[in-house]
């Protein structure tokens, strides 16, 4: 399993540019595979793809996801021309990571329709790589919609899915697929059916990545009562109890809890949710080592 890291980006209110890219730059160094960032239109958080463009051009080797970038609320034909351009900024390094929605707040703030959205989905993956081909197309005297992306035919796209027929599209469209914060328990009962979806789509070897929410300190009850505060923030109403959606306390306790993903995931993005510096050196120095 390959540890990932995600970008403070939701944590908009106590989040600048200078812990924005610190942040960035010492992942990279310290050697984690992945930045990602969380999507929530209607809400303070610093949209996914801005963010990465911001900080690619501070980083050199990690890759660069959106985990993941809701896309029936927006224009396909922007976020594909806004993705070229990130993965032309970082040089090739980014993972694309889509899903259809479920919150309708998020379609309203874009002035989009709700119903509908899984087959406007499929439709717009389809766009996006279109896109991205025809833009090739491009020459000295010619210029299509574009730019083109770095890497051909264009940067993977990972699809977020946990329902039977989300993953049966996800299988079909995607080339990963992402969980949200499930749980290593769940993602373990469900990594098998998705790795059976992908291989009969003729992808074996898709990659399936996941999220896992983590608040690092010596006093686990504060780490968890900060990052806490960060996540109701964010949902409004948790489904269930906090110790059980947030890995808290010292680095140490939160290696071995994320071991347990390791059976289930090929790719592992830890979001601290205290937004501090120190929580990616705590994970660098502590966690990362196992996972290089």
């Amino acid at each position: 399993m390959k540890l990932g890291i995600g970008l403070p980006n939701t944590l908009a209110y106590e989040t600048d540019r200078q812990l924005m890219l610190d942040w960035a730059r010492l992942a990279d160094e310290a050697g984690f595979h992945v930045l990602g960032t969380i999507d929530k239109p209607n809400y303070d958080a610093w949209d996914p793809l801005v963010t990465l463009a911001g900080v690619a051009g501070v980083t050199e080797r990690i890759r660069l996801a959106t985990t993941i970038l809701q896309l029936p609320p927006r224009n396909e034909v922007l976020v594909a021309k806004q993705a070229a351009v990130v993965d032309q900024l970082s040089g090739g390094r980014l993972d694309l990571g889509l899903a259809q929605g479920g919150r309708e707040d998020d379609f309203e703030v874009f002035d989009a329709e709700f119903a509908g959205r899984g087959d406007k989905f499929e439709r717009q993956v389809a766009r996006v790589r279109e896109i991205w081909r025809n833009a090739r197309e491009s020459d000295y005297d010619h210029g299509v919609v574009g730019p083109a992306p770095v890497q051909d035919p264009g940067p993977p796209i990972w699809v977020g899915a946990l329902t039977p027929k989300g993953i049966e599209r996800a299988a079909r469209v995607g080339d990963a697929f992402i969980f949200g914060t499930a749980g290593s328990e769940l993602m373990g009962q469900y990594a098998p059916g998705i790795r059976d979806a992908f291989a009969a789509n003729g992808k074996p070897n898709a990659t399936i990545a996941a999220l896992a929410y983590v608040g690092i300190g010596d006093d686990p009850q504060k780490a968890l009562d900060e990052a806490t505060h960060q996540v109701l923030r964010y949902y409004g109403q948790l489904w269930t109890e906090p110790e059980n959606l947030i890995h808290h306390g010292p680095a140490d306790k939160i290696a071995e809890e994320l071991a347990a993903y390791e059976e289930a995931v090929d790719i592992l993005i830890v979001f601290p949710e205290i937004p501090r510096l120190e929580q990616v050196e705590q994970l660098a120095e502590r966690v990362l080592p196992a996972y290089r």
